[in-house]
């Protein structure tokens, strides 16, 4: 299997991110779709090719400040955005992620059964 098949089904979920290239900010973006593994990035012009590096920049929703900071690579890109594979897997991404699918009203049921339709 190569590294650009995804093997996780993605959650739809809009998480307000920045995105930051080679030191400069890209600005603000939100993600369509995320895992552990990978997300979705909507970006209306992409100026990120596959392969780029980049550090996303999760911003708590109801603080508007950056709460975590998650770095990771272009696996695709198109006219609506980028999918990024994430660099590492920590417990503290873990805790966000979970936090947010909770405020979001998604459970671990409901991943599971998303997994199984269709």
């Amino acid at each position: 299997m190569s590294l650009h098949h995804r093997t996780y089904t993605r959650i739809p979920l809009a998480l307000d991110v920045q995105l930051q290239f080679k030191g400069a900010s890209l600005g603000h973006a939100i993600t369509r779709n995320i895992n552990l593994f990978g997300a979705f990035i909507e970006l209306p012009e992409p100026e990120l090719v596959t392969n780029d590096f980049i550090k996303i920049y999760f911003t708590h929703k109801e603080q508007g400040q950056t709460c975590l900071e998650q770095k990771g690579m272009v696996i695709h890109s198109n006219k609506e955005g980028v999918g990024i594979i994430f660099a590492s897997d920590t417990a503290e991404f873990r805790a966000m992620l979970d936090q947010e699918m909770k405020h979001a009203g998604i459970t671990a049921m409901s991943i599971r059964l998303s997994e199984l339709a269709p």
